[in-house]
């Protein structure tokens, strides 16, 4: 294997890490590392067109865990006031406590605001549950395009 894909694949597996770990955007990783190649290959093997495609599908990917857990919190019927706290309450958990910080400010926001609002512990439980279940999903969704991103590069490479 060439440097210059040695480079590659550990850019890639960087980003599918990324992927995995919260606030680490893995599908521009990956996307990144398609750039590195092309750029260092002179642009033979990997064209703009497949760059393009796989540059739309970074950022659907890195943009999931944003709207798919609130997606879920309000499926799980939390109100617009629960999604607005939970990402006022992921921004002072990420400062305060780092990424798991961010995670547990967003749905602590969700169990207080729609326990003023329902005094029901069931629809509570069911609106933080669906946001916890959406940013799960945003985490496989993420994986998944970042595998669809590197078949799409090594497809490039090879046709």
């Amino acid at each position: 294997m060439s440097p210059i894909m040695t480079a590659t694949a550990i850019i890639m597996g960087v980003g599918i890490l990324g992927a995995i770990l919260p606030l680490i955007p893995g599908p521009p990783i990956v996307w990144l590392g398609a750039l590195y190649y092309g750029w260092q290959t002179g642009w033979v093997e990997v064209s703009w067109p497949s760059l393009t495609l796989l540059l739309i599908l970074a950022l659907i990917g890195s943009t999931a865990d944003l709207w798919m857990g609130y997606l879920g919190a309000s499926k799980g019927g939390a109100s617009i006031w629960a999604t607005v706290a939970s990402i006022v309450g992921g921004a002072i958990g990420l400062f305060t406590l780092g990424v798991i910080g961010a995670i547990v400010g967003s749905v602590a926001a969700i169990v207080i605001v729609e326990y003023l609002r329902h005094r029901d512990w069931r629809k509570v439980l069911r609106a933080s549950g669906g946001f916890v279940v959406g940013w799960l999903l945003a985490t496989v969704v993420e994986v998944a395009i970042c595998l669809v991103m590197i078949g799409i590069f090594v497809a490039a490479l090879y046709v």
